[in-house]
């Protein structure tokens, strides 16, 4: 998760005030920009990239938007809470990345399609990793077509509870991931794919809790802290 790294260090720097300011004066052109990028996405499939390399954009989207509230709310970041505005856009760069992704594996020969067995079970009757991503993919369609105040208005507190859907939609992914890994080494494959799920969940546990671990993390703050200790 680079861009959550990035994001967290900038945010301990002493000039993230002013990097939070600039991104408040410029939102309309960031907003613009990132709806952009959901337009130029689809080039992908001019210019056949690597089919791994887009599910690993759309799931560092996802990552980003579930880390977003525990980073503001839990570490009182303060680049965390601004970028919170784009979460909206950051969501349908995700989802056009998503569908890219699919749209890639169908333009590749020899795939197997929705109406044949094999894209459901295999031959042991075990779910695929196929299933898992089609249905994944599913839930983002129906999200993002609900990700709008129309739906937030008419659909009242049913919204909330759809779009909680969004930690099943996780769980899939991963799920996706692990199985396309799993030949190589199935413990190994799983491991790797949930465990950012679990340090994830245990920090979403401490935000629905309410608690904020770090109130004021600056660097030069903490330093401070850490002379005052020592003395």
């Amino acid at each position: 998760m680079p861009i959550l790294i990035i994001i967290t260090i900038l945010s301990l720097l002493p000039f993230s005030e002013i990097i939070a300011k600039y991104i408040i004066k410029y939102r309309k052109y960031i907003s613009k920009i990132l709806y952009f990028l959901c337009f130029a996405s689809f080039l992908f499939l001019i210019w056949e990239p690597d089919i791994d390399d887009t599910w690993e954009y759309a799931l560092e989207l996802l990552w980003i938007l579930l880390w977003l509230p525990i980073l503001a709310k839990v570490f009182n970041l303060v680049l965390a809470k601004k970028i919170m505005m784009f979460r909206k856009e950051i969501w349908i760069l995700m989802w056009v990345m998503a569908l890219v992704h699919s749209l890639q594996y169908f333009m590749q020969d020899y795939n197997f399609w929705f109406w044949e067995k094999l894209f459901w079970v295999n031959p042991f009757w075990e779910i695929t990793y196929l299933a898992w991503w089609f249905v994944a993919l599913v839930i983002t369609i129906i999200l993002t077509i609900t990700s709008n105040n129309y739906s937030i208005k008419n659909m009242w507190k049913y919204w909330k509870i759809l779009h909680r859907t969004v930690y099943i939609l996780l769980i899939f992914t991963l799920l996706h991931v692990a199985l396309l890994e799993v030949w190589e080494d199935w413990m190994y494959a799983y491991v790797e794919a949930f465990t950012p799920f679990v340090v994830y969940f245990g920090f979403k546990i401490v935000e629905w809790k309410g608690i904020v671990l770090l109130k004021d993390w600056k660097i030069d703050n903490l330093i401070y802290l850490i002379i005052n200790k020592n003395e």
